[in-house]
């Protein structure tokens, strides 16, 4: 049976520890956990949406399994 063939920046087996990091949440200053395929996060203290702002999805521009990836559609 062959595998599905998976991202190494989307496989957390190929992660390292600095991967999960803690944002203040700029509305109440509580700290929020990403990770850092999380493009938004809910604060658990004021219930506001929080963009990560460490995200990079940059292989969306140039992977050609960007769409089945991330469910997004690439722009031309």
């Amino acid at each position: 049976m062959m595998s599905t063939l998976r991202c190494p920046g989307q496989d957390q087996r190929f992660w390292k520890p600095e991967d999960i990091y803690e944002v203040t949440c700029p509305f109440c200053g509580n700290d929020i956990e990403f990770w850092k395929d999380d493009p938004t996060r809910t604060c658990d203290q004021c219930g506001k949406t929080v963009r990560n702002p460490k995200i990079d999805l940059g292989c969306v521009k140039w992977c050609p399994h960007a769409q089945e990836c991330l469910g997004i559609l690439k722009q031309p």
